[in-house]
């Protein structure tokens, strides 16, 4: 009942400040600081470190600078330092995760309901922020109120976990389709238009511009994947720390605006058939890099390079995605557009898509606290997160865009999708002025899956999950990538799944899905 209360005290306090602001308040001119706060120290006056661990392309030399400059700016305000943790996107499971449950010093964390947001949380490795019975009490309350006050309250209630947030989330894009970015300059080679892009529906539809990109290039390999996306009919994560590519609910509607909220068993169904098939030819055509199927093949270096024609990616409207891309890959002759594969549908792993949790473990939770709410308050830091040094790896043009004169350190974290407040920050000069409004009018039409907002616990099936997971490593990626022949692999691994559990977990899932809409009244 006292969790109830809590998460009904937090939802009515979102709806007055949004009333009574009508919308996330305005950006500060660009580099202006926001309002003053108190200063903040640790409980004996010192100035404490915040650890903060951040998922990305990896270490950079640049990060040092980076620190000095954002520590002078915060230790006045909040009595903290911080030391940024990047870790590599593929090492972030053996190098991040571990080091959390090991018990090291971290203060800040990130995570995302495709990230083992409800595992670690349900492990109890992550802070209660808006529980009035918490050693610390509301976190979010007392000390994030520019948090509550900038976030459309869907965000706060959609990634909270029995009406308790155990992370904050980025004020980012809410719906985020699956689609391609390609390569312009390839596109201008072979002749391939924005018309030609706009009659693409299918992965077949790709194979003659995919022949010819070849025919092109004969060094290069021109479908760039490394077994993800491309025109995948299911929801991206569906089940908290199930693979998606093994059990997940149809994505989008139908002609009526009805959804198919069947579970399905991915691997058994026809698309996989085909779509493993699909990406077998092409491998043996060479149009996909023989290593797609190795974990240590990265996708990133080869986009960044340009030598590649089409990639799967998320997206989020107006090439706002391939423009980012563009600027994280320090490669200025790359040009991408994008081609969208899915509709506008909102679900749990985009409202979850990007957050910062504080660690149970942590010392200093209530600064921690006070740096997401600068991240959330404060243009001059957000844009020292994003750009680096003023002046050293970027500087302000006429129109307040920002020259990328250095993109060491804007290439190393993850992307303006995890700063804070997108509203709040400045975009290249070679962006939209508009951009980041964009991100977050590209909700509008959009539709809610059914699905939006169920989390999945995996103890009842730890077993396993731990047996399946074993399984696909390696298997999964191989077929679909086209790395193996799906005639004779695919059958010998659905049988491998079954034998793992695979259809005990995808009774559980079931199981919990249907009690979550009872408990709803749906």
């Amino acid at each position: 009942m006292q969790r109830k209360f809590i998460s009904f005290f937090l939802l009515v306090s979102l709806l007055v400040g949004i009333l009574s602001g009508c919308a996330a308040p305005a950006a500060a001119p660009a580099g202006q600081p926001a309002a003053e706060q108190s200063a903040g120290t640790s409980a004996s006056g010192e100035v404490v470190t915040l650890d903060f661990y951040w998922i990305g392309n990896g270490d950079t030399d640049q990060r040092s600078l980076v620190e000095a400059a954002i520590n002078e700016y915060i230790e006045p305000m909040i009595g903290a330092n911080i030391s940024f943790h990047i870790v590599g996107w593929g090492d972030w499971p053996t190098k991040a995760i571990t080091a959390l449950q090991a018990g090291e010093n971290i203060d800040l964390f990130f995570t995302a309901d495709w990230r083992e947001y409800m595992l670690l949380a349900t492990q109890g490795l992550f802070r209660p922020l808006n529980d009035f019975e918490g050693e610390y009490g509301n976190l979010l309350e007392e000390y994030g109120q520019d948090i509550l006050t900038g976030l459309n309250p869907a965000f706060i209630t959609g990634t909270q976990i029995d009406g308790i947030n155990y992370a904050v989330p980025t004020n980012k894009e809410l719906t985020v389709p699956e689609g391609f970015v390609y390569n312009v300059a390839v596109a201008e080679e072979i002749g391939f238009t924005e018309a030609d892009a706009a009659a693409i529906t299918s992965l077949r539809d790709l194979e003659p511009w995919l022949e010819k990109a070849k025919a092109a290039r004969p060094d290069e390999y021109p479908y760039l994947t490394d077994g993800s996306g491309g025109f995948q009919p299911f929801v991206p994560g569906f089940a908290s720390g199930v693979d998606s590519s093994l059990i997940s609910m149809k994505f989008a509607p139908d002609a009526d605006g009805n959804f198919d909220e069947t579970i399905y068993s991915v691997m058994e169904t026809d698309w996989a058939k085909e779509y493993t098939q699909t990406v077998y030819e092409w491998n043996q055509n060479g149009w996909i890099h023989p290593d797609s199927g190795l974990t240590t093949f990265n996708t990133d270096e080869v986009r960044n390079s340009g030598k590649f024609f089409i990639q799967s990616q998320p997206l989020k409207g107006n090439n706002i995605k391939a423009q980012e891309l563009v600027n994280a890959s320090g490669n200025t002759d790359l040009r991408l557009a994008e081609i969208y594969s899915q509709p506008k549908v909102n679900i749990t792993t985009h409202s979850g898509g990007s957050m910062f949790a504080i660690p149970m473990l942590s010392e200093h939770p209530v600064q921690a606290m006070k740096y997401l709410n600068l991240m959330h308050s404060d243009p001059k830091l957000i844009n020292m997160m994003l750009f680096g040094v003023e002046g050293t790896h970027w500087a302000y043009e006429a129109d307040g865009r920002v020259d990328l004169m250095n993109s060491a350190w804007y290439g190393a974290h993850a992307g303006a999708w995890t700063v804070g407040n997108t509203l709040l920050q400045a975009v290249t000069n070679k962006e939209d002025p508009n951009k980041n409004q964009m991100l977050i009018d590209y909700a509008n039409g959009s539709v809610d899956h059914p699905s939006l907002g169920f989390r999945f616990r995996t103890d009842p099936v730890a077993g396993e999950l731990t047996a399946l997971t074993a399984v696909a490593d390696g298997v999964s990626r191989a077929l679909r990538t086209g790395y193996v022949d799906p005639s004779v692999e695919l059958p010998k691994f659905i049988d491998a799944l079954k034998g793992a559990g695979l259809d005990t977990v995808k009774d559980e899932i079931q199981k919990q899905y249907d009690a979550w809409k009872a408990a709803k009244g749906e």
